[in-house]
């Protein structure tokens, strides 16, 4: 069900530190009825690489057991939606300082881990082609119910490869709060990267680690989560896949996320 590492999985350094034990615990938002079987515990304990920085959790669950089939919907946050418009004007204004983007110019956004399709819907309505990929069955289902083209696979190199090749390289890659989630990490960026191209911007949000820290957000600690970035090691992890950043904006999300854009053509960095 879980397995246990020593090494960072950035870097592969073997120097994690401890920094909080949270002994052993159940899967969060794993809901049972009495009659069900009693959950196995995990451990949960956060520790921080002493070469990259990047703090991170020593168990990795099966995605299987996380993810299969997954409560969380998008969708049922009043937050999350009137987000949603905001996020796409950000992206809107982003693109608009890039050279040979002419503002608000539609073109094709693929977002990982879409849930729902909640973000991918506004930007269908801004003219937009929209594809989305999750793993969760029963949410991938509901999104293309609702009107959003969503593949039910876990993102990676190889989907990606496939997606490139069906659908042409994306203008817009986003992946929302879902890097930190993912154990091989380094395929999914090398996916982010094959789908955007040369030409195309990936945007990452994650939830601060700095706000984490300085608000005492421990609820945010499970086993869903594996890392927990600050700026600086989100933009150390993605310049090792030749990702670049140029601009970053708040999000409200989580309490506190950053929204950092990257793009493998080293765009000059935003004023703002």
């Amino acid at each position: 069900m879980y397995d246990l590492v020593a090494d960072c999985r950035i870097c592969g350094s073997a120097g994690l530190a401890p920094v909080l034990d949270l002994g052993v615990q159940p899967l969060a938002n794993h809901l049972r009825y009495p009659s069900d079987p009693a959950p196995v515990p995990v451990p949960l304990d956060l520790r921080q690489c002493t070469s990259c920085w990047t703090a991170q959790i020593s168990a990795t669950v099966r995605p299987d057991e996380l993810f299969g089939s997954y409560l969380w919907v998008t969708g049922t946050s009043a937050a999350a939606r009137r987000y949603s418009d905001t996020f796409v004007d950000r992206v809107d204004d982003v693109l608009s300082g890039l050279d040979g983007v002419p503002a608000s110019t539609p073109g094709f956004v693929v977002e990982v881990a879409s849930n729902d399709g909640t973000f991918l819907r506004r930007f269908l309505e801004r003219g937009w082609r929209v594809l989305g990929v999750e793993p969760a069955g029963n949410i991938a289902e509901a999104a293309v119910a609702g009107g959003v083209p969503t593949l039910p696979e876990f993102f990676g190199a190889e989907i990606a490869d496939d997606l490139q090749r069906e659908h042409g390289w994306a203008d817009v890659v986003v992946a929302r709060n879902v890097v930190p989630h993912v154990a091989n990490i380094h395929a999914v960026i090398d996916g982010l990267v094959t789908v955007a191209g040369d030409l195309g911007i990936v945007v990452i949000e994650v939830h601060s680690a700095e706000v984490i820290l300085d608000e005492l957000h421990y609820d945010s600690i499970y086993h869903e989560h594996l890392f927990y970035f600050s700026l600086e090691t989100l933009c150390g992890l993605c310049e090792r896949h030749g990702l670049y950043p140029f601009d970053v904006f708040k999000s409200p999300i989580s309490g506190g996320s950053l929204a950092v854009c990257f793009s493998k053509r080293r765009c000059p960095p935003s004023s703002r």
